[in-house]
């Protein structure tokens, strides 16, 4: 048998699938695979054992009895491994199918093969779709650019640049890459290295059980250093996956746990310099990577730390810092040089003046140079700390999209029950929309992320927006934040989610802290409210009185109503409605937030059929920045994608078309038929987007895949309505039953006081 493939595993069964599903798909399978479960349920380990009946080669699954944690697991692997090599791969990653074969190649007379990885916040199959694409869309980067999942989200005050090497050194090219294949000192890693077996076993290499983060710095180190028979592929052949929820599955470099973790970075420094000693460049390559470490965790940490906490590491760095090579030093910046120099000679207090106050001079740079900056350095250090303005309510809808939803019938309902007793201030995303739209209330309008936009935010006492607010929003006390939200969720939502493919990858962390500001979040009926608790983690108050956006939908007269609406938009008052509203595809997009969209229904072969008879509308996801060209459909067809309120639309439209928007949900309301133009529901269902609900059992209406199943549809609506219609009745009672035309008055009361 040619390798063992040992994997540690901590009950992750969100990953595992794609681990193992990575080493079946293996073009080279003389292998075998043992997995190490770490006090796993009985239920992850039952999986398991069902999986390895069927696998294509030998897995084994062990049990962790003595000890805990990967070096544990990883060194019950090895006493239990079989092949000529050992690779260790965590059950959160995946490989190549071609890795081993690929390492394989290179193995003989050899006794370490390293190759190089690659970052994803992905599973398989997403990753090999679109992976980079969607990371660079959301992220405005790319994922080479990305800071080792350890930290993903700090600034670092050191570059961590490489150096070509001119020797011809094999060993010397390997350490390279495998110290460069990391951005951080603590991403150091024995993952994706082929040992011999022999190698290990003979030497007794086995990792460090005391070590709860840094078990893998002086294993890989050891490993690398004892042997001068080494070889690297520059192929990348291990795929590193990144967490996306810190929350509830963190990795071990998500933890907070800096005390620790310090400690025991800086005894695994001391470890590794005695293994190091005198290999020249490897060795200044190393401390180039502690130095960093140093100047951008330990030397803040004392900012923050406890006085007790921060002479303890202190005294620990003492020993650590007299080890880093001149060369290394000579190479950093000036400013590490001086924080290194300064670190010998004084203690925590002065370091962390000298850290805070070079943390200022980097503001201040920024303030200078950016206005963006300057505004959200007064917000937080001078608007903040002003008193709040007790009648002040700040409103948002999508974004500063437009006026619209449910923040806009709150504001109407406030401004005509208690005149004067409010001031507001409406946010617009850009100088057009805040000219273009017109309150019938007086508001201040200003602009999103504007000095008074700022302004506003800290000192209105409140706020009410129907989606996030920025992730730097300091909740003050007495604020008052109304979240009214902005559907019943089809699909899945933020922790729900495995994938995160519309937003940063880091999304659901950043979700969970701006719902701690939420005072108040509106749930339109029962199984929303359920939905966002778990979706949402939300534990605050939920009130469940429907959408006040829904309100129009309840009118008793809607007659007079809907023929203002139709002179509005110009259609003739004798024709039906057609109301058609997509919604956008993850994986089809320009940049973050800016979706395209193909028009699959053939809108010749509708306009021909249907075109004495009804009008259609066509309103896609404001995501949607595509400007359709309705121009050859001219009074059949009209773009209302710009159209501010859709429950207006909907109160005009005797059918509605959709896919997985959610706005059939509200649309239920009007009990009038409703038409499913699912022509990607595979793709959507199980690559896109997960739902909540069974749409084949649930949708009150068909599932339609072309253009002439939508016709045959429209051409027999009657029978349709009759064929759903005790579907419909269940389908009403579960989602609109609290919908009752009251919804805003009965928000508001609750909110503002009667």
């Amino acid at each position: 048998m040619k390798v063992t493939v040992i994997i540690p595993y901590h009950n992750e069964k969100k990953y595992i699938g794609d681990c193992l599903d990575s080493l079946w798909d293996q073009t080279m399978q003389d292998m075998e695979a043992i997995v190490v479960c770490d006090d796993c349920d009985a239920e992850a380990v039952s999986e398991l054992r069902e999986r390895a009946e069927k696998s294509p080669f030998p897995l084994t699954v062990l049990e962790l009895t003595e000890g805990h944690g990967t070096a544990a697991a990883r060194n019950m692997g090895i006493r239990n491994s079989q092949g000529e090599y050992v690779l260790f791969l965590d059950c959160d990653d995946y490989l190549e199918t071609y890795a081993l074969e690929e390492m394989l190649s290179q193995a003989e007379g050899r006794d370490i093969v390293y190759a190089r990885h690659a970052g994803t916040w992905y599973g398989r199959r997403v990753y090999y779709d679109n992976g980079k694409q969607l990371y660079a869309q959301n992220t405005g980067k790319s994922i080479e650019e990305e800071d080792d999942e350890q930290d993903p989200d700090r600034e670092s005050d050191e570059p961590d640049s490489r150096e070509e090497l001119v020797q011809e050194d094999e060993w010397l090219q390997t350490f390279d890459m495998f110290i460069h294949n990391c951005s951080s000192f603590q991403g150091i890693t024995a993952l994706g290295m082929l040992v011999r077996r022999d190698y290990i076993r003979e030497r007794e290499y086995f990792f460090d059980e005391s070590y709860t983060y840094y078990t893998d710095l002086p294993y890989a180190i050891r490993l690398l250093c004892d042997t001068e028979r080494t070889g690297h592929i520059s192929k990348t052949l291990y795929i590193k996956r990144r967490h996306n929820d810190p929350i509830n599955l963190p990795s071990l470099g998500q933890i907070s746990d800096d005390k620790k973790k310090h400690r025991e970075a800086m005894r695994a420094y001391q470890e590794i310099k005695e293994i190091i000693r005198g290999r020249g460049e490897a060795e200044i390559m190393l401390d180039r990577k502690f130095i960093k470490y140093y100047v951008t965790k330990i030397a803040r940490y004392y900012v923050t730390a406890g006085k007790k906490d921060g002479e303890e590491i202190y005294k620990q760095s003492l020993r650590c810092l007299p080890l880093i090579t001149d060369g290394a030093k000579q190479k950093s910046m000036r400013y590490t040089r001086s924080l290194l120099k300064l670190s010998q000679k004084k203690g925590p207090a002065e370091i962390a003046k000298k850290v805070s106050r070079h943390s200022s001079i980097q503001t201040l740079g920024r303030i200078i140079t950016s206005r963006s900056a300057m505004r959200k350095y007064l917000y937080r250090k001078v608007f903040s700390r002003m008193k709040l303005l007790d009648n002040v309510v700040l409103m948002e809808s999508f974004f500063g999209r437009n006026y619209s939803d449910s923040p806009k019938y709150i504001y109407e309902y406030l401004n005509s029950q208690y005149p004067d007793r409010y001031r507001y201030v409406w946010i617009f995303s850009d100088r057009r929309r805040r000219r273009e739209e017109k309150l019938p209330y007086s508001s201040k309008k200003v602009i999103r992320f504007s000095l008074r936009y700022f302004y506003y935010m800290a000192r209105a006492k409140y706020i009410v927006f129907n989606g996030r607010q920025p992730q730097y929003f300091i909740k003050r006390k007495g604020n008052v934040f109304l979240q009214t939200w902005h559907g019943t969720p089809l699909k899945k939502l933020v922790f729900d989610m495995d994938e995160v493919t519309t937003a940063s990858p880091l999304y659901k962390k950043q979700f969970y802290i701006q719902t701690r500001s939420w005072d108040y979040l509106v749930a339109p009926n029962r199984f929303s409210e359920e939905v966002f608790r778990h979706a949402f983690m939300y534990d605050g108050k939920m009130l469940e009185t429907g959408y006040p956006r829904n309100d129009i939908l309840h009118l008793e007269d809607k007659s007079g109503l809907t023929a203002e609406i139709k002179r509005e938009l110009g259609i003739d008052e004798d024709k039906k409605v057609i109301l058609y509203a997509p919604t956008w595809r993850d994986d089809e997009f320009y940049a973050s937030a800016q979706y395209k969209f193909t028009l699959k229904l053939d809108m010749d072969k509708l306009m021909r059929e249907l075109g004495d008879e009804y009008v259609l509308l066509l309103r896609t996801h404001y995501f949607v920045v595509d400007n359709l060209d309705l121009s050859p459909y001219v009074g059949f067809a009209y773009n209302v994608s710009q159209y501010n309120d859709i429950a207006r639309l909907y109160l005009i439209s005797d059918v509605l078309i959709t896919d997985y928007s959610s706005v059939f949900f509200d649309y239920a309301n009007l009990r009038r038929p409703m038409l499913f133009f699912t022509y990607d529901l595979e793709k959507y269902r199980s690559v896109l987007r997960g739902f909540y609900i069974d749409v084949e059992e649930e949708l009150p209406g068909p599932m339609l895949f072309d253009t002439d199943e939508v016709l045959r549809a429209m051409k027999n609506l009657p029978e349709i309505e009759e064929k759903y219609r005790e579907k419909y009745d269940k389908f009403y009672d579960k989602y609109c039953a609290w919908e009752d035309g009251n919804a805003t008055r009965k928000v508001v009361e609750t909110v503002f006081g009667k």
